[in-house]
């Protein structure tokens, strides 16, 4: 009942603050790149926390890009005094169209893993720690970058909103035409792998054509470097393909806090339940959040309901809190679902999907 009262105390307060500031001017948003390399570059976007006592919130991107500093969720979080980072993976378009001319991007030709991009998210890390005066940073993924945060093992808390936990779970028709295409190898070992990557590769450069020609017009991005974005996305594509969330992964030093969308694709949630079902059995301390009436992009759905929930995780002691709670966008009166009572409730949501 306690942790009950904490939760609806804090999301009225805060809601009140979010109403009450949100009219007022904008906080400096810095639009800047992070050279790691001079062919390797990462777009962010950076409000700087007034104080040095609130954390900054580092937001991983989404498949195809990151959120703006300027959404709804995160001016909410920065007039209560947070720190905003939106970063862009050096393979997103953000990032390729701000490379030098001549400059051959260091993805083209180089197979990325999960785990080159989170050397990314280190590395920016390390950045704003060195040459902002950030003292803590919570990374914060969404969709496509939850595969990225699940091989990140350096960070106290994590935070994984509508994590993509299987690339079956996304993609269920393109990853059937992926094994399809491996079971077929068997019978031409010598050709078959190729082969295989060229049909995928087909079949990611049509998908990513349009939604280059999308990004590119809708944000006034070089339409110069369009090829190298496909190949970016690409690149993407082919890191996670068959990738499947391992809870084993997770280092112990390390929370992670989950975040889902009531109303996401069914396929994808019951995969992302299953996976916090493993976690809640077997961590002291898993904690979720499920926001009703939200689709898959809950920050942009249900802003006020995401960025009070970031503000309860740091703002109130859940070091201990494990379950899962409920969350109704609009009211003061989430449900907290604890122990067997948890296990049940999530139990009872992935047989309902």
């Amino acid at each position: 009942m306690k942790i009950k009262n904490s939760l609806n105390v804090l999301i009225i307060s805060s809601f009140i603050l979010a109403l009450s500031s949100f009219n007022s001017a904008f906080a400096k948003i810095e639009d800047l790149t992070f050279k790691m390399a001079s062919n390797r570059l990462l777009a962010f976007q950076i409000i700087r926390a007034p104080k040095d006592t609130l954390p900054t919130f580092l937001f991983l991107p989404g498949v195809n890009r990151s959120l703006l500093a300027d959404d709804k969720a995160l001016q909410i979080l920065s007039r209560q005094g947070f720190g905003i980072v939106t970063m862009n993976f050096s393979t997103q378009p953000f990032s390729v169209s701000r490379l030098e001319k001549s400059i051959k991007p260091s993805f083209v030709g180089t197979t990325y893993k999960l785990e080159d991009l989170a050397t990314e998210v280190s590395a920016l890390s390390d950045e704003l720690k060195k040459n902002f005066g950030v003292k803590t940073i919570i990374p914060v993924s969404i969709s496509f970058s939850g595969a990225v945060s699940s091989t990140m093992q350096n960070a106290p808390l994590i935070i994984d909103a509508v994590p993509m936990t299987s690339s079956a779970a996304v993609n269920p028709d393109l990853e059937a035409y992926r094994t399809y295409l491996k079971s077929m190898e068997i019978f031409n070992p010598i050709f078959g792998p190729a082969l295989t990557r060229s049909l995928l590769d087909q079949a990611y450069y049509k998908k990513w054509n349009d939604q280059v020609d999308s990004i590119t017009k809708q944000f006034n991005l070089n339409s110069d470097r369009d090829s190298d974005m496909v190949e970016g996305y690409t690149v993407l594509s082919r890191a996670s393909e068959g990738f499947v969330w391992d809870t084993k992964n997770t280092a112990a030093q390390t929370r992670r806090i989950f975040i889902f969308a009531r109303n996401d694709s069914a396929l994808l949630l019951k995969d992302q339940l299953s996976v916090f079902l493993k976690v809640l059995e077997t961590t002291p301390n898993a904690l979720a959040f499920i926001v009703n009436d939200s689709g898959h992009v809950v920050p942009t759905e249900q802003p006020e309901a995401y960025a009070n929930i970031l503000m309860y995780l740091v703002s109130a002691d859940t070091k201990a809190v494990s379950g899962i709670f409920e969350v109704q966008p609009g009211t003061d009166k989430p449900k907290f679902y604890k122990g067997n009572e948890a296990k049940q409730y999530v139990t009872n949501l992935i047989n309902s999907l």
